[in-house]
């Protein structure tokens, strides 16, 4: 582990709120009040290829476990059908986003 992820992991971030703004960047507040963006444009392939519907990019929501997530489908209860979330872990987010 490299010493930025050891310094980290020292004292993990959670996250308070997540937001979505224009051009795919999540902006994302910690609990230390750090205010982080975080850049998604390039990372919507795979399984999170649906969030290319801005209007599905824009229902980011924090999961029960302090992760940013979305709901694939809106018509399923996420807690019933665990395929239906899509999630980004709050430790990456953290490490790989920018100050805003």
């Amino acid at each position: 582990m490299d010493e930025k992820t050891q310094m980290y992991f020292r004292n993990p971030r959670k996250i308070k709120s997540v937001t979505a703004l224009d051009g795919y960047v999540l902006k994302l507040v910690f609990d230390n009040d750090e205010i982080r963006k975080f850049d998604m444009s390039d990372e919507l392939t795979g399984v999170f290829r649906v969030l290319k519907d801005e209007s599905k990019f824009n229902s980011v929501f924090l999961n029960d476990v302090g992760n940013v997530a979305w709901n694939i489908d809106d018509s399923k209860d996420s807690d019933v059908y665990w395929e239906n979330q899509i999630d980004l872990c709050k430790d990456m987010l953290y490490m790989e986003s920018v100050p805003a």
